[in-house]
Formats: C-alpha cells, structure tokens, sequence
C-alpha cells in the first residue's frame, strides 16, 4: 500500500504583492495569491485558477522582500483547509497551500539591466 503524500507544485504569477506581517511570538508570515492558467481547449478562453498561499518564517520573509505583483514564480508546499467565521457570521472553510519551497522564475522588475557596451576603437584598452 503506498505512503500518504500531501504535496502541491505550482507555476505562476502573483496578483498583487505578498504581505508580509509577525505573530505576537514576533514569527514571520507572508501571504499571497498565485494566479495559474488552465490549459485551453480549442476555441475556448482561458481560465485562470487563483491559490491562496502561506509562507511562514525565513520564507516569509523572503516572501514579503522579493514577490511583488506580476512576478513570476514556482511554489512547492503542501495543501491545507482552514475554518474561520465569515464578517456575516457564517462558518466558511478556505484552501491554501503551505509553501516549503518558492523560486523565482523571472528577473525582478526593478533591477537595472546593463547597457551593451558602445566603445569604439579609439576607447579599447589594448
């Protein structure tokens, strides 16, 4: 009989910037929503699925520094239902995904990308 296994693989691209907060015991958590894309079927639009994700921790923390909305990225984790009570008071259950694993897959938005270099002859330096 095989083992149990738990364990969810996602590419995507956030929605908005993770949001990064502390419990009182002062840990990190970082939450976010990953779009991903169905695959289309011939003359169909395409769908998009949206998860929401828990990074908790030094994952946290890089979650909260580096994903910003549009970015590209893969996340590993394990999936998870969590009960909470709706503003109108009703009880609502919520999935999420625990990451264990995230990867940035694109480059960061802001960092600067080099010039190519325009010296001409007169400026090489042998």
């Amino acid at each position: 009989m095989p083992f149990p296994l738990n364990r969810v693989e996602l590419i995507g691209r956030l929605g908005r910037d993770a949001e990064l907060r502390y419990t009182p015991d002062a840990v990190a958590v970082a939450t976010f929503n990953l779009a991903t894309d169905r695959p289309k079927r011939a003359g169909a639009e395409p769908e998009t699925d949206w998860h929401r994700v828990v990074a908790w921790r030094k994952l946290g923390e890089f979650a909260g520094e580096y994903l910003t909305k549009g970015r590209l990225v893969f996340v590993a984790g394990r999936l998870t239902y969590r009960d909470f009570e709706g503003r109108d008071g009703r009880k609502r259950r919520a999935a999420e995904i625990v990451a264990i694993e995230i990867i940035l897959l694109d480059r960061r938005p802001d960092a600067a990308v080099p010039e190519p270099s325009t010296a001409s002859d007169d400026e090489v330096p042998f």
